[in-house]
């Protein structure tokens, strides 16, 4: 009986044993599980308490134990220093693995000091390229306010030695090119408002020397009003000669005459500077104040002629006849080439409709004159013969640089009668 329940106890050890391997024994074909062995104890036991022998049952599981501790120390004595082993090298695993974490917690410690350090330096590097852009923008703003400067002082240079055509043009570039780009600063704001005071003191600057070549044209257009005279003198003595050669007397009007002395005209054209008229009206032009300064030329053109034409002549004398009135004429005279030539070269500035009202206030002024001395004209054959040649050859220079002379022949034809 004994024999019988170790035999089955055998068995149900080497079941349960099979089952730790289950996953194993699977794959070799085995169907032992768990339940089994359950299944098989369950009438083990039953028969041992149905047999009364459950001292016997004892007794052989603890032999059965007994003989299992035996197994189990056995195993354990041939693979002890295997395990020693294995926990020494896991010991010292573990010291390196300590001393490795030493390491990787220096290096930590290392890399964000070297970190913290770098981040300084990159702060410091911001914060200089930073400071090396202000200083580039403020040199860049300061070489701008120079080139201001710089134009600013050529232009009061220019000003002041008469380069107004370059002045008008440093003008340009300082209001084109340099200001923009300090406009944003108080001095390119102080500059900018000041811009048209400048262009100002340039348009003073040109109508000043304008006005006193208009002042120095008072000898000049005598001297030229002496010359045609002289030269209408001696064309009229041509012509007589012309017309006593002839044998068949007819009339010839002035216009033609003028054409047949083309050809025998030797003296050389007579030339004026108005370089300071062409002056002032370009850098009225390109400062926006044509019409302002047309206006103006006109009023001053219309007061000269009035002053040209008021002096108080009495015509008593001879000689008062022939110094003032004559030089009255070679003025006039004068006047009105100038006049024509402007009208000539600049159309777009002194129209013909200006000029021709100039000279219609010319010949009623001079109509004037003679007009207050009409009795002293008549009486006077001394006045009258001297003024009538005068007056006769005022109207031929006149017809002569394209002037509508027909009221000034019909003032002649008034006072003289032929």
């Amino acid at each position: 009986m004994a024999d019988s329940i170790q035999q089955q106890l055998q068995q149900l050890v080497l079941l349960s044993d099979t089952v730790g391997s289950a996953t194993a024994a699977a794959a070799a074909g085995s169907v032992s599980t768990v339940e089994e062995a359950m299944e098989q104890l369950g009438p083990l036991i039953h028969s041992v308490y149905r047999a009364n022998k459950q001292a016997l049952f004892r007794q052989q599981v603890d032999l059965f134990a007994q003989r299992k501790d035996a197994e189990i120390m056995k195993l354990c004595g041939n693979y002890h220093q295997e395990f020693v082993q294995s926990v020494a090298q896991l010991l010292k695993v573990r010291q390196n693995t300590s001393e490795l974490q030493e390491k990787v917690v220096g290096l930590n410690v290392e890399l964000q000091l070297s970190g913290k350090s770098l981040y300084e330096k990159k702060a410091e590097l911001l914060s200089l390229r930073r400071e090396h852009r202000r200083i580039h923008d403020a040199a860049e703003a300061v070489r701008g306010c120079l080139d201001v400067v710089r134009l600013v002082a050529a232009f009061d240079e220019q000003v002041a030695t008469k380069q107004y055509y370059s002045a008008i043009k440093t003008l340009g570039l300082l209001k084109d090119q340099s200001l923009p780009a300090v406009r944003r600063f108080a001095f390119g704001n102080m500059l900018d408002s000041s811009l048209p005071q400048m262009g100002s003191r340039l348009q003073a600057a040109a109508l000043r020397d304008m006005k006193d070549w208009l002042f120095g044209l008072k000898t000049t257009t005598r001297d030229l009003g002496r010359h045609l005279s002289a030269r209408m003198l001696r064309k009229q003595a041509m012509w007589a000669d012309r017309d006593a050669a002839v044998k068949e007397r007819y009339f010839v009007s002035s216009a033609v005459q003028f054409v047949l002395d083309e050809e025998y005209d030797q003296d050389p054209p007579l030339t004026l500077d108005m370089m300071p008229l062409y002056q002032c009206l370009h850098i009225n032009e390109k400062l926006g104040r044509r019409a302002e300064f047309r206006r103006s030329f006109s009023e001053d053109r219309s007061d000269q002629l009035s002053l040209a034409l008021a002096s108080p002549l009495q015509f008593s004398l001879a000689d008062q006849l022939h110094h003032p009135f004559d030089a009255m004429l070679c003025d006039v005279i004068g006047f009105f080439v100038v006049e024509h030539a402007i009208l000539a070269s600049a159309p777009d500035f002194r129209s013909k409709t200006d000029v021709d009202s100039l000279w219609d206030a010319g010949i009623a002024k001079l109509s004037d004159i003679l007009a207050r001395n009409i009795q002293a004209i008549r009486t006077d054959s001394a006045i009258s013969q001297p003024l009538h040649s005068s007056l006769t050859t005022f109207s031929y220079v006149m017809e002569e640089n394209a002037y509508d002379v027909r009221k000034l022949r019909e003032l002649i034809m008034a006072i003289f009668g032929a």
